[in-house]
């Protein structure tokens, strides 16, 4: 038996363990006790024989068996280690065994942690299972084998070949095998119609969810900022919001599951959306695998036929969680009445929520668009950037608002006297002035709603003294924003506006997290994480509104200014079809040198060029340096003298006698020189410009550089050796301001200057520890 009919076999056993453990684990639920310890060995055996189908696909990799089929689509025998290594997550049938391993490993959290909900948790985190694998088993198994072995590989797509690919594809299918967790226990709560646990069993995986997809939607972005050399990080790219609406979802749940833990409401609204999540990424998984999107996105997988699987699963998941919510009748279920209250802390977390899950409903809609037109008209069409900027806007606007009082609003509510008058004062100043800056065309009327509502509720709670004197550092922090935001320029209300409600927000959580974070470490995480979240709003505004480009177009060795910047071009370090094919540049300002060197080379396997930036970083902003194209131009070689040629310019005479052969010093490498005699006006003078080594070659600078000769008539001019024509005896000159060296080509560089930019590393990274913190501290109180 071969090896690749070994990790198909494998594959298959794992398949008839997750049949077996499931049914063992679902006969258990029923009363069957005595078939748990069945179900446990069968689960640890589907365990190993999954994890033993990886490694052989590994194995695969390593060794470079072109036999395989999806070792020869994803793989070559020149790739090193790393990217060996990601070759296995570099096409689908890789990605699916990649989530079977993950979610069968996550799995064991139901197994010894879920207390009451094992058993009926281990039965529909068996159905996750059945998915994953009858994929694998029944339509793309990555152990295919090809009639004739190749000799060698078509190579891993050049664009994933970068470190942040290297990690960002396993933590999206961590969370996405994450996801099936909180959906098997809410289920298992259901069925078992027992509450009592399942908000503490399962928080801290929906937690680690919401982790796992704003990690790999940020590395995912830094990555495109990085690689794809388009200048942004994010492009409502509808493969990118399959895992965008997922995590909002995830956030909406958490704060849900707040006001659950706190009071018992929103039970009924908690269990859907714990179903929901994994349900939107087994409906993402749809939209990039089964081809509706090939036409509109760059990330999107093409159809491989296995569409039916993909529908009758994802119908499959949606009426079962449909059907056990319905059918599972108990008043356990509907839980405690939520407080409305508006000065309540549950208000706030409720507002929270359902703002985050309507926007993801929003996205998924607009995401869905090549969907649904595909079926309503002869030609499918996406939704373009504004569209989701347009309604993104507001909604982060109106988050920053409830974001400003959540930390003060700890209670269940404060009693407010007058509460309708107070309101309809509120309502009609607030209306007055977006009206007025709807009216003057200064906002735009989603910002003019989204002002209506943020003015409205901002009055109502600043009327109670109480609250107000906790909300100062925040308008402090917006002020000094918004006075740097107009010393930079900027002058729309909009973004005045939008950058005041996300340093508020910000601001608002600093005192508490001074606080806590040295006394109670254990309730920092979600203040951190707001606090980041106003930095990040403000880092993606700043980053991509008032970001300014400049074209500059380069001849070689000729030089061009942006942004303050002397650019100079000197070339290539190689050809364009050579694969990192580097720019090279020099960056001058204030007398200190920088070399960029951006890459620009074609990509056989995708029949384009690649164009990868070069970023030069600083504390207030990036410089972001893009070659667009490079362009040959007529050649003209300058003045072309063979040996005791002569040829007369203007009132000089030039005379070529002989080459000057010698080292330029025994550590500088060598020199040619070029002895040219010169008459001018009866006098006759003998130059000897010279080509020198470069000692900075090795770091990618030009191989030789220019010595020039001092040349003296009525003006000065500087005579260099252009190039040395060996086998011809012969030598070209250029005379700047005589005669000239046309370049032999020419750079066009998108140059950028994006402000502000570190906000959004800096505020997603808070993100990112605050959300480790809230995991570590659920974990530690179960």
């Amino acid at each position: 038996m071969s090896i690749p009919h070994v990790g198909s076999l494998a594959l298959f056993l794992a398949f008839a363990m997750m049949i077996i453990s499931g049914v063992s684990f679902l006969l258990t639920a029923l009363g069957r006790k005595n078939l748990f310890e069945l179900g446990r060995k069968a689960y640890s055996l589907q365990i190993v024989f999954v994890t033993f189908a990886a490694a052989i696909l590994y194995y695969l990799f390593f060794t470079h068996d072109f036999s395989v089929k999806y070792v020869v689509e994803y793989s070559s025998s020149d790739l090193p280690f790393f990217y060996l290594l990601s070759s296995f997550w570099g096409g689908q049938e890789g990605t699916y065994l990649l989530w079977a391993v993950l979610s069968s490993l996550f799995g064991l959290f139901i197994l010894y942690r879920a207390k009451q909900y094992t058993n009926w948790g281990m039965f529909f985190h068996s159905l996750v299972h059945l998915f994953l694998f009858s994929v694998m088993v029944f339509a793309l198994s990555p152990f295919r084998t090809l009639d004739f072995a190749q000799a060698e590989g078509a190579g891993l797509n050049p664009l994933l070949q970068d470190p942040w690919m290297v990690i960002h594809p396993p933590i999206m299918f961590c969370a996405f095998a994450m996801a099936g967790v909180p959906f098997a226990l809410a289920l298992a709560a259901l069925m078992k119609k027992d509450f009592s646990q399942w908000l503490k069993v399962t928080f801290p995986y929906v937690a680690m969810t919401s982790f796992g997809l704003i990690l790999a939607n940020v590395l995912g972005g830094y990555w495109a900022y990085k690689t794809l050399g388009w200048g942004g990080y994010w492009a409502w790219d509808p493969v990118e919001n399959t895992s965008f609406v997922p995590w909002v979802t995830s956030v909406g749940l958490i704060h849900g599951m707040i006001v659950e833990r706190r009071t018992g409401a929103l039970r009924r609204a908690n269990l859907l959306v714990s179903m929901t999540l994994f349900l939107l990424i087994i409906y993402g998984t749809f939209l990039t695998r089964s081809g509706v999107l090939a036409d509109f996105s760059v990330h999107s997988f093409v159809d491989l036929g296995m569409n039916g699987i993909l529908v009758g699963f994802m119908l499959g998941y949606l009426m079962l969680g449909l059907t056990v919510f319905l059918f599972s009748r108990t008043p356990e279920k509907v839980g405690k009445p939520l407080n409305y209250n508006i000065f309540s802390r549950d208000f706030i977390m409720f507002s929270g929520m359902a703002l985050f899950v309507i926007l993801g409903l929003v996205v998924l809609f607009w995401s869905s668009l090549p969907l649904i037109t595909r079926y309503l008209t002869p030609n499918p069409s996406a939704a373009d950037v504004s569209t989701y900027n347009a309604f993104a806007f507001p909604f982060a606007i109106i988050i920053s608002l409830f974001l400003t009082f959540s930390p003060i609003l700890m209670g269940p509510g404060l009693k407010v006297e007058n509460m309708k008058s107070r309101a309809l004062i509120a309502v009609i100043i607030a209306l007055v002035i977006s009206g007025a800056l709807f009216l003057l065309e200064l906002i735009s009327i989603t910002i003019a709603i989204a002002a209506l509502i943020y003015l409205s509720i901002m009055i109502i709670y600043l009327s109670e003294k109480s609250i107000l004197k906790h909300v100062t550092r925040g308008f402090i922090l917006a002020a000094i924003g918004i006075i740097v935001a107009l010393f930079l320029g900027v002058r729309q209300i909009e973004y005045l506006f939008f950058i005041a409600a996300a340093l508020i927000a910000a601001g608002a959580h600093m005192n508490i997290i001074v606080q806590y974070l040295p006394k109670r470490p254990d309730l920092a995480g979600g203040h951190l994480c707001h606090f980041g979240f106003g930095l990040m709003l403000v880092g993606i505004l700043a980053s991509s509104a008032f970001s300014v480009n400049e074209q500059v177009v380069i001849p070689r060795n000729q030089q061009s200014a942006a942004f303050d910047y002397a650019i100079a071009y000197h070339g290539t370090g190689g050809s364009i079809m050579q694969k990192d094919n580097e720019i090279l540049l020099t960056l001058e300002k204030n007398g200190s040198q920088v070399d960029a060197r951006p890459k620009f080379f074609y990509i056989q396997r995708m029949e384009s060029m690649m164009k990868k930036p070069f970023i030069k970083k600083s504390l207030f902003y990036d410089l972001y340096i893009s070659p667009q194209d490079i362009q040959e131009l007529p050649h003209s070689p300058g003045l072309k003298l063979a040996k005791g040629e002569s040829a007369r310019v203007e009132d000089f005479e030039f005379k070529f006698i002989n080459f000057d052969m010698g080292s330029h010093g025994a550590s500088e490498g060598i020199s040619v020189g070029a002895i040219l005699e010169v008459t001018h006006n009866g006098r006759i003078d003998t130059l000897l410009p010279r080509l020198v080594s470069n000692p900075n070659a090795a770091q990618g600078g030009p191989n030789m550089l220019s010595e020039p000769a001092k040349l003296t008539g009525s003006k000065s001019y500087d005579v260099h050796i252009e190039q040395v024509f060996a086998g011809e005896g012969a030598v070209s000159f250029s005379i700047p301001g005589l005669i000239e060296h046309s370049a032999p080509d020419r750079v066009i560089l998108d140059i950028s200057r994006k402000p502000a930019i570190n906000l959004l590393w800096l505020g997603t990274t808070l993100i990112f520890l605050g959300m480790v913190m809230v995991i570590y501290y659920r974990f530690k109180k179960q």
